[in-house]
């Protein structure tokens, strides 16, 4: 029988689901929802692919001795997605050429998965930030597939999916078809972990309707406050206070996958073609940045000195400016190491998880409450002034 990785290094990025030619490996949920793989005895012939594919236990050679960055800010998506657009723009491109793209959605149960689009009409679907661990699923195997045929692919996620994809594909990296972008990454909490905050957040919020959608963030806005629509209506309505406790707890780091608190990919060392980031800081620790940064500006670092060879392209959809690769750094701080690993982790998950417990008493329980609500209060309505008439530019 094969040896997997220890549950605790695991990234759960099923390179070895997608390997396994006899279907013998399954992914299995935890407690905290969050999935491992499962041998299925009875089909498995111990033939080690699964062994091999696995990106922590045969870690990929990386380096970052010719890195550049840029920032993006895209001419036809900003105002639709998270920072400055950088995704659609690569987007754009490999799809003009005839590619296909895989990235993260969340659909309509609210759950988040890998998926496939090839048109620019399916792209918002893939637009915006997801705070939850994505379901890889077949998506390796789709993406080989398409990489056969000869057919461009980019493919999107955290540094341990595109970890997954490469150990996946093994020795054939299949360069000039194939481009990759990691994110920069907090950590991921689970699916569960989400579905017990919606649940907790409905019962609170709804009286009886519906929560039919859920973003993360303001896609025209630097805005990192989370927002809800019910029954399918348009209005958003912005998530504050307890109700902003999933959020509140991500940013404390309390409801990540294990492995995170070790992650590898935590540093410059990257794995992917290119990485991206919201360009935090932009012009304020060095040269001045000239543009308009309202909706947001895209970080991107070009780890295998691909971007001279494609921004005469990328620039029919985008603003391309060099920048250095330490501006970047300076407030990306996933950059730079991997989050602290709190100590009450195990009871953070499971007080969400516990259907018993409010959101304001999980909030209060850890730590998200303001200590004045007048002075809250005052700092919202301002920020809420500045997204709305378009003035975060003039504040920056």
């Amino acid at each position: 029988m094969p040896n997997l990785v220890d549950n605790k290094c695991c990234t759960g990025c099923q390179a070895c689901v997608n390997a396994c030619p006899r279907s013998a490996i399954l992914m299995r949920e935890n407690e905290e929802g969050f999935y491992f793989p499962a041998i299925d005895e009875d089909k498995c012939v111990s033939c080690g692919l699964c062994e091999k594919s696995c990106p922590v236990l045969h870690p990929m050679e990386r380096g970052s001795a010719n890195q550049k960055a840029y920032a993006v800010i895209s001419l036809m998506d900003q105002n639709v997605s998270s920072s400055g657009g950088a995704f659609s723009v690569f987007a754009r491109y490999v799809i003009s050429k005839g590619g296909a793209v895989f990235g993260a959605t969340m659909d309509e149960s609210m759950r988040v998965k890998h998926i496939c689009v090839e048109s620019i009409d399916d792209l918002p679907k893939l637009r915006g930030s997801k705070y939850v661990h994505s379901f890889v699923g077949e998506a390796y195997q789709a993406a080989k597939n398409f990489l056969k045929l000869g057919k461009f692919v980019l493919f999107t996620g955290t540094p341990c999916q595109i970890a997954g994809l490469y150990s996946y594909l093994g020795a054939n990296r299949y360069e000039g078809l194939l481009i990759t972008i990691d994110l920069v990454c907090h950590g991921v909490p689970s699916q569960a972990y989400f579905d017990a905050y919606i649940s907790k957040l409905q019962n609170q919020v709804c009286d009886g309707r519906r929560i039919s959608s859920f973003r993360f963030r303001k896609l025209d806005a630097w805005d990192y406050r989370p927002a809800y629509s019910l029954n399918d209506e348009k209005k958003w309505n912005v998530v504050r206070l307890e109700k902003n406790a999933y959020m509140g707890a991500f940013f404390k780091g309390l409801p990540y996958r294990e492995n995170c608190y070790q992650c590898q990919y935590a540093n410059l060392d990257r794995v992917g073609t290119f990485t991206i980031a919201d360009f935090w800081g932009i012009g304020t620790h060095g040269v001045k940045f000239s543009h308009r940064i309202g909706s947001g500006v895209s970080a991107v670092i070009d780890n295998c000195g691909l971007m001279p060879s494609l921004k005469v392209e990328l620039e029919m959809y985008s603003y391309i400016e060099e920048r250095s690769v330490e501006e970047v750094l300076v407030d990306n701080h996933n950059l730079k190491g991997a989050v602290s690993r709190p100590k009450n982790r195990e009871q953070a998950i499971a007080d969400m998880l516990n259907p018993q417990i409010s959101l304001y008493n999980y909030a209060k329980k850890y730590g998200m409450l303001p200590k004045s609500k007048f002075k809250y209060w005052v700092v919202e309505s301002i920020k809420t002034i500045i997204y709305s008439m378009g003035l975060y530019n003039i504040y920056k």
